[in-house]
């Protein structure tokens, strides 16, 4: 089978791009012809297709110049790309794809390419990272809380709130945005839509997406510690992502704190604990200083942006993972990477986390937001090794039993095959 992938960016940038080439290795390595459609951008990995890409722009360096130009760029752009939809066009014709399975599209590649990809009777799979068919600002969040305000399509309260980073023309052009997609059912062209969770494929519904285009599958992950040593735990647990208020790493850094510097009341030996923090992000600077400000800068260490590989061996190394997020997460890699390595996973009961993170089986569930019990569980799980070790064993197997790729291939293939099925038939 020819399978056409198509993705915003063709490089490791996030959870997509992750599964992006997790999900080409795996196509490939059964058998599969694989092409890719993105867009240009100087960390791109080597493509034979990247003559097909659309070009790259920089929405921050545009949005700086004010200029009218600049603005109508950035609109059409972000719209209704016809550079994509002719781009796209060329590579049909020369690749001849049997089906295209979509990842994240909306602000660069857009769904311009949807009518092109009809034109030539090309079913259409799009499996969502985020929320973005049904909220401007894809993710549910407006000043770093959670928002729903529109519901029922009302696509008006972007201009009043301004979620999309503080901005009225950036809340605005997400509201446009979604609104003509919406007006002019590009949506209604895509033949199956893929919920990682059923969090997800609940939301769906619930803002109007018809159930049976809906279909539940796992994302997987095709990271594997192929090392044979038995890892040296040290004594510190860890956070690995977006330093930025809706993944809730001030609720963290608080609760670490309470435990850290406190101690435990009975035998103090928690002082000699860390908590790691890995990441980047728009709080970083301010969290650094929070952590001198209350003293705590020798237990709580910020290591910055870290390859993955780096990042994995820290994990390795630590205790469990902390996921403190105050909103919707999909089906998050961080935790699929950690069961992977037999961690446990604190995190916060939200999103699609909980079908991940069972509580007492493959990690603990805290209410976000909710520092106080976050720290009981931080502690709870120092104090007691064996019990970490024994649900970190469970969340190794519970990855080894669902969440593999041969699962995932097969459940894939069996939705390829009615998409097939029923564009054939029109």
């Amino acid at each position: 089978m020819k399978i056409l992938l198509i993705n915003n960016f063709y490089y490791n940038r996030g959870g997509d791009c992750t599964y992006l080439f997790s999900l080409k290795n795996l196509l490939k390595e059964n058998g599969h012809k694989v092409s890719i459609f993105s867009m240009q951008h100087p960390k791109n990995f080597e493509s034979d297709c990247s003559k097909y890409f659309v070009s790259y722009i920089n929405y921050d360096e545009e949005v700086k110049s004010k200029s009218l130009s600049s603005g109508l760029k950035v609109a059409k752009r972000t719209i209704y790309s016809t550079e994509a939809r002719n781009k796209i066009e060329e590579l049909i014709k020369a690749e001849k794809p049997d089906i295209a399975h979509i990842q994240n599209i909306h602000h660069h590649i857009t769904p311009s390419i949807f009518g092109i990809l009809k034109k030539y009777n090309i079913p259409i799979i799009w499996t969502l990272h985020d929320y973005t068919i049904v909220c401007p600002n894809t993710s549910f969040l407006s000043h770093g809380k959670v928002c729903e305000k529109c519901k029922r399509r009302k696509y008006f309260w972007p201009l009043i709130v301004r979620c999309k980073k503080n901005s009225f023309a950036a809340s605005t052009m997400a509201a446009l945005e979604t609104t003509i997609h919406v007006v002019f059912g590009f949506n209604k062209l895509v033949d199956f839509f893929i919920a990682p969770s059923n969090f997800l494929k609940e939301k769906l519904m619930e803002y109007g997406v018809n159930e049976e285009k809906i279909i539940r599958l796992n994302n997987f992950t095709c990271f594997v510690d192929l090392s044979n040593e038995k890892p040296n735990i040290e004594n510190y647990f860890m956070y690995l992502g977006r330093l930025s208020e809706e993944k809730g790493i001030k609720t963290l850094i608080d609760a670490a704190m309470k435990v850290l510097l406190n101690g435990d009341n009975d035998t103090g030996r928690f002082n000699d604990y860390k908590l790691k923090i890995v990441g980047d992000g728009p709080l970083k600077e301010e969290m650094i200083s929070y952590v001198k400000l209350k003293g705590a800068e020798n237990n709580i260490e910020f290591l910055g942006h870290k390859s993955h590989e780096e990042a994995m061996n820290i994990l390795k190394g630590s205790k469990f993972l902390v996921i403190p997020s105050q909103w919707y997460e999909n089906f998050p890699y961080t935790v699929l990477e950690s069961f992977t390595l037999g961690k446990p996973v604190i995190a916060s009961r939200i999103g699609g986390i909980p079908e991940l993170v069972k509580n007492w089986e493959t990690g603990l569930l805290v209410d976000p937001g909710n520092s106080e019990l976050l720290s009981l569980k931080i502690s709870f799980l120092l104090k007691h090794p064996e019990k970490a070790e024994a649900i970190g064993k469970n969340a190794g197997e519970f990855m080894s039993g669902e969440i593999n790729s041969e699962n995932h291939y097969l459940k894939l293939m069996e939705v390829y095959r009615q998409a097939l099925g029923m564009n054939s038939s029109k």
